[in-house]
This record gives C-alpha cells, sequence and structure tokens, in this order.
C-alpha cells in the first residue's frame, strides 16, 4: 500500500469514527484499530489529529477543483515536505484585467464542506490555534490578499487598508459557510445566489475603484 493510500484509510476510518461518536472522543487508538495499522504508522504521516482534519480538507477541497478548472487556473502553495502543498487549494480565475470572477471556487468550497457535512460540523466547531477554522482563516487570508493586488494592478492602497479588506472578506466567507455548515435545517450550504454568486470579488473590486476615485478627487 503506497503512501496516499495509506493515508486515504486513515482519513476513511477517522471520518466513519466520527459518525459513531463525537470527534473530540475519537483518539489516535481508535483510528488505528479501525484501520488494522499501529500507531507508528499513523505517526508517520501525521502529526495529530488536527493536521489529519487538515490534511482531509485539503485532500478533499484539492479533488473537487480538479474536478472543476483547469490546471493552469489552480493555486498551489510552494511544495515542501508536507503532502498537502500537493493539493490545490485555491484559483484565479480572471473575468477582466483587473476582475476575478471567483464564484465558481465558492460553490466548490461549500460541495466539499457538504460531501462530509457530519464531519465537517465538528471540525470546524473547534477554535483551538492549530483547528481546521484557524488554519482556513490564515490560508485564505493570504489568498485574499494575493486577489486584491491583482484587482489593483499596480494602483496604490495603504497596506492598512489591503490587510483590513482581507481580513474582512476572508472572515465574511468563511464565517457564512461555517454557520451554514452548523445550522440542522438547512440542506444546501450553497443556496442559488443569482446575480450575487460573485459578490465577494464583485464587491472587492467596487469598494477599490471608490478608493481611487476619493484618491484622485
Amino acid at each position: 500500500m503506497n503512501a496516499l493510500n495509506t493515508m486515504l484509510l486513515i482519513s476513511d476510518a477517522f471520518v466513519s469514527l466520527c459518525e459513531e461518536m463525537p470527534l473530540r472522543k475519537v483518539s489516535i487508538s481508535d483510528i488505528v484499530a479501525k484501520t488494522g495499522k499501529n500507531r507508528k504508522t499513523f505517526y508517520y504521516h501525521f502529526e495529530n489529529k488536527d493536521k489529519l482534519i487538515i490534511w482531509i480538507f485539503r485532500y478533499d477541497l484539492g479533488q473537487v477543483l480538479q474536478n472543476h478548472f483547469p490546471e493552469s487556473a489552480l493555486l498551489y502553495e510552494e511544495p515542501t515536505a508536507d503532502s498537502i502543498t500537493r493539493f490545490p487549494y485555491y484559483v484565479t480565475q480572471k473575468s477582466g484585467v483587473r476582475s476575478l470572477d471567483h464564484a465558481e471556487f465558492f460553490e466548490c468550497f461549500a460541495e466539499v464542506l457538504q460531501s462530509r457535512r457530519s464531519f465537517y460540523r465538528q471540525a470546524l466547531v473547534e477554535n483551538g490555534p492549530y483547528s481546521l477554522r484557524n488554519y482556513l482563516y490564515t490560508l485564505y487570508l493570504e489568498a485574499m490578499k494575493r486577489d486584491i493586488d491583482i484587482i489593483l494592478s499596480n494602483r496604490y492602497l495603504s497596506r492598512e487598508s489591503i490587510d483590513f479588506l482581507a481580513e474582512f472578506y476572508t472572515c465574511a466567507f468563511l464565517y457564512y459557510y461555517i454557520r451554514r455548515c452548523d445550522q440542522n435545517g438547512i440542506a444546501q450550504l450553497y443556496p442559488d445566489p443569482g446575480p450575487f454568486a460573485n459578490i465577494i470579488h464583485d464587491s472587492l473590486e467596487s469598494e477599490i475603484k471608490e478608493a481611487q476615485m476619493r484618491r484622485n478627487l
């Protein structure tokens, strides 16, 4: 069994156990017992449960993004020894010189959460420093700053303003999906948004244009 297959075996065992008991109560011993492997095998691939949760998300998202976008649109981290860097985590989908249309990315993001909703609902409740929630914030904060730089396209905006916009919109989209994932009465995480499908980047572009206009007055 190759490394990826072993990691998938561990991941599937963990997700399955989370359907039988609360995620917090699932131990490494429970996981290795279900896989038939030993603790040494688990720790060879994953430092702890938090790392396993993050790997599951990155693997799930990577598969969905690769099915929806051409390779040229996919965004990866710089390669490291960490296996998650082999999976794409974001896209760059231009709709103009200074415009981005990432509506399909957010649909993919919701699709991933929907696919293992019970598992991700539990994982996203955790708010520790190494939790999935905080990992996603750090990951997409930098992605949003990159998007702002693309929209600016060599126009000036103070670093403080860029940081504010990146944090505001990152928190907006993450909290929206985290909250919907946790609401039992909501069947689909991604309702048909109609003309607002690209609201994050349309709003960013509009705010940046307004700031540039005010600056030039």
